[in-house]
């Protein structure tokens, strides 16, 4: 999957708009969500909103364990699944939990559909064997974005009973799927030849534009979002020398950005501090 390179300065990043407003507040999850990762140490991939309630996943001595909380932290259900499943992500829709993970006993992705009294609904297997689950979304059917090794390091969209692999010569590392202005939109990591972020949209299968943006170090997303037909991402760029810096853009449905916003930074460790 070649990309079209596009180098951000550190001018751009830091002077040119100096009245863009940040993407930063759009970003955060709400008091309630913050309060419930913090206390049960989940990820915010493992939380979703289910309707007026609350669902996550955690790993549990006999397998995996969902939890429904009200929005007062009040336990309402919980159930144990016996299948050795390290979870990914959670999402409700239509009344129905769905939970992509990874068979550690089966070596293989799969999709778990429960209904709100935590019932299995259906267990679907999905690409291969030793395909590393990375994001989904829910369409009419759940469109899964997997890493698949038929050929070195590939990118996989299942969507339904369809398959899309899309090459990537440049080790890319797709992290985030959305569904985007008609089509599928991918945000990663390159190797180009050091890590940059990338972001893909594709249509029908097929790629309309890829691109590649250099912050400067090591560039990966951190959360991605859709608003107003744009994409909003958290950037962390970081080395292995402790420097590391936040980035909030906006990226039109073109690729290009049109609002940024430079957050924290931490300057390399010193010398005697590094190993």
């Amino acid at each position: 999957m070649k990309a079209k390179v596009l180098i951000i300065t550190a001018l751009l990043l830091t002077g040119c708009v100096k009245n863009s407003p940040s993407v930063e507040k759009d970003l955060k999850t709400t008091e309630i969500e913050k309060k419930i990762i913090e206390h049960y140490q989940i990820s915010k991939k493992a939380l979703a909103k289910a309707g007026e309630n609350y669902a996550f996943f955690l790993p549990d001595a006999n397998g995996i364990a969902i939890f429904i909380l009200d929005k007062n932290y009040n336990l309402l259900k919980k159930k144990v699944i016996p299948q050795l499943i390290e979870g990914k992500k959670l999402l409700y829709k239509n009344n129905k939990i769905y939970l992509l993970g990874y068979d550690q006993k089966e070596n293989r992705p799969l999709i778990l559909t429960l209904d709100t009294n935590l019932n299995i609904i259906s267990k679907k297997y999905i690409g291969n064997k030793f395909d590393i689950p990375q994001d989904f979304f829910i369409k009419e059917k759940p469109v899964v974005l997997l890493t698949t090794y038929k050929n070195k390091a590939d990118i996989e969209i299942v969507e339904g009973d369809k398959n899309y692999l899309f090459q990537a010569p440049d080790n890319e590392l797709g992290k985030f799927i959305k569904p985007f202005n008609g089509g599928i939109i991918i945000i990663g990591s390159i190797q180009h030849p050091q890590e940059d972020l990338f972001i893909t949209f594709i249509k029908n299968g097929k790629i309309v534009w890829s691109k590649t943006y250099d912050f400067g170090l090591e560039d990966s997303p951190v959360k991605v979002e859709i608003k107003n037909q744009n994409i909003e991402i958290e950037v962390l760029s970081q080395d292995y020398m402790g420097a590391e810096k936040t980035y909030y853009i906006t990226v039109d449905k073109n690729g290009t950005i049109i609002k940024h916003k430079k957050g924290l930074e931490f300057k390399e460790l010193p010398l005697r501090f590094r190993t």
